[in-house]
């Protein structure tokens, strides 16, 4: 049979459960009225495609540094 103690911590558990469910469906909701209203506009496209493909010498070194650090080495030009 179970204790007083069980069936409180059992109710707890149960309460604190309904409201995680709650409030991921508020969240859902919410997400998904912003999406129809035309508020979700997001479509991943970089603001100047052009600049990407000519990297300057900062960004080369900060690559370098990255890819050191990862523990990619490259050989020396000889």
């Amino acid at each position: 049979m179970a204790s007083g103690t069980e069936i409180l911590l059992t109710l707890v558990m149960g309460g604190v459960s309904i409201v995680l469910v709650r409030t991921i469906l508020v969240i859902r909701n919410r997400r998904l009225r912003y999406a129809v209203e035309g508020g979700d506009d997001y479509v991943g496209d970089a603001k100047d495609p052009k600049a990407l493909s000519k990297p300057d010498s900062d960004a080369l070194e900060d690559m370098d540094k990255l890819l050191e650090r990862a523990g990619f080495n490259m050989p020396e030009d000889e």
